[in-house]
């Protein structure tokens, strides 16, 4: 059997009226005798890739787990947000990331924003594709006024003699960000937290822990007191990704040691804890990279079979391109961008629109494009991984004003609503207040007007209100003329095969007067 943990038993329990599920899994270590009481968590988050040197490779995680656990008890804890966006999730809804979960073993994964980016009910079939828990301790369906289908509210993990309880947040904009209408999150994430760990250690946990996603400026106050609730003891410890940097920028957010957080994709936490004669616990905490591990060999040949297949799918050339350009994020999420231009064209062409926009966050790949080449179906699968239709919207000018206020609004941030656009001039000051920043906007070369009505194209994520956009919420689809059920990812595909050659270029569409040069 080796020294590789395993999954024995499960036990469900449920009550209803407190909304609470836990889940007990038993890991067991290789009968041998460790040398000393030492225990370890092992924690990575938001693992999107199979197989890369910034964003995580799971071969070289399955070597560094198997050499830790060749040496103690193991709890391997994912902080989720994994499931999108890859080229691969654009097909198969992130089946394939389960599925390299599945071998490297968590004791639980603890549901981020991007298990929903496919929606509740692909979240609950990756959830049941799993043979490991989904842990989600903050929010509720609607529909059930219980936990979501597949995902519980805490675990217990048997670590040899030590009892572990795992809590997870999601974090508030999930729902926003990702359109979410039914799930509700707890009003005070914290008070819950205190409760449920409270209560873990009342039924004979030895310690606890928290998983969150991170890190968001209007959710910062939280991150000092999840802190003060690692250095009162309602925690043993506090784990998460800082994914803008906004900790690192803010350390004073987070001073106790057991608050551990991790900043890049090849990143993991090691937390060691031993038990000392009096059965006292002592924790040590550390990073490391798991590039520093060959990748094993067995994952590999997974994501080796993935990668064939996705070969043989996407391997087709579509066009040339013939100028440069890049979607790295700041040269997407805060200014114009020559391919934004290209989708957000090919989406007002195909629909017939007045003007047409989606958001920057639609935009995945994070690469540089250097001219001339041949573009591949594997490329706009990469930068365009989220299924999802085109909407036609009769919009009104107060609708568009408001619309782009909202698409300033977390610039700073580079935050995924930024909009890319058609058919419009947007002239902001990314200086001013929120809210304040547009100065002028215009449509097809004409002032917008509050009260004229617009013929507008764009993402089905946007009409329904996702990543801030509720002011469309009121406004009805209208039927167009060659209207089909295609992904914008396909029309895409469809205006490069056409046009064979492409070179698209910064036009002026969005200009931020802080960023020009003032004598």
């Amino acid at each position: 059997m080796g020294l590789e943990s395993i999954m024995f038993g499960k036990v469900f329990e449920s009550v209803r009226g407190l909304q609470v599920v836990t889940l007990t899994i038993a890991l067991l270590a290789a009968p041998i005798a460790f040398g000393k009481s030492e225990y370890l968590i092992v924690y990575v988050s938001e693992m999107t890739e199979m197989d890369s040197e910034t964003k995580g490779s799971y071969p070289k995680l399955a070597s560094l787990l198997s050499q830790y656990r060749s040496e103690s008890p193991v709890a391997f804890v994912s902080g989720g947000g994994n499931l999108a966006p890859s080229t691969l999730s654009s097909l198969d809804m992130g089946s394939h990331i389960i599925d390299l979960l599945n071998s490297l073993e968590p004791a639980a994964m603890v549901v981020g924003k991007r298990e929903f980016s496919f929606y509740e009910d692909q979240l609950s079939l990756r959830a049941y594709e799993a043979a490991f828990p989904f842990v989600s301790s903050n929010s509720t369906d609607k529909l059930t006024q219980g936990r979501l289908d597949g995902t519980v509210d805490q675990v217990v993990v048997e670590l040899g003699d030590l009892q572990l309880g795992i809590l997870g947040i999601l974090p508030p904009n999930t729902l926003e960000e990702y359109n979410v209408k039914r799930v509700v999150l707890a009003e005070d994430p914290v008070e819950l937290i205190r409760q449920k760990a409270e209560a873990l250690r009342a039924s004979g946990v030895d310690l606890v822990m928290m998983a969150y996603s991170c890190c968001y400026r209007d959710y910062l106050n939280r991150y000092a007191e999840f802190d003060e609730l690692v250095t009162s003891g309602v925690l043993d410890f506090a784990l998460g990704k800082d994914e803008h940097l906004l900790l690192t920028d803010n350390p004073e957010m987070v001073k106790h040691p057991n608050h551990i957080w991790i900043a890049q994709g090849d990143e993991v936490a090691i937390i060691r804890i031993h038990k000392d004669e009096n059965n006292h616990f002592l924790f040590a905490a550390s990073k490391e990279s798991m590039n520093n591990y060959e990748a094993d060999a067995d994952v590999l040949e997974q994501v080796e079979d993935y990668n064939r297949r996705l070969d043989t799918l996407l391997s087709e050339p579509l066009g040339r391109l013939e100028t440069d350009f890049s979607t790295h994020l700041p040269s997407i999420r805060s200014r114009e961008n020559p391919f934004g231009n290209f989708i957000a064209d090919a989406l007002r062409n195909h629909a017939g629109a007045d003007i047409a926009f989606l958001n920057s966050g639609f935009i995945r790949a994070e690469r540089d494009y250097v001219a001339p080449i041949e573009l591949t179906r594997r490329d706009i699968l990469a930068e365009l991984p989220f299924r999802d239709h085109v909407v036609l919207l009769e919009v009104t000018g107060g609708q568009l004003l408001a619309a782009m206020e909202n698409s300033l609004s977390q610039i700073e941030d580079m935050k995924g609503r930024y909009l890319q656009v058609s058919g419009m001039q947007v002239i902001y000051d990314s200086s001013l207040a929120v809210g304040e920043r547009v100065i002028a906007l215009k449509a097809n070369g004409q002032t917008v007007q509050e009260n004229q009505v617009y013929r507008l194209a764009t993402r089905q994520f946007i009409a329904n209100g996702g990543d801030g956009f509720d002011m469309f919420l009121g406004s009805k689809p209208v039927p167009y003329e060659g209207q089909t059920t295609r992904l914008v990812s396909d029309l895409v595909i469809d205006a490069i095969q056409v046009a064979r050659s492409i070179a698209p270029k910064v036009e002026g569409r969005l200009q931020d007067v802080a960023q020009v040069e003032r004598p």
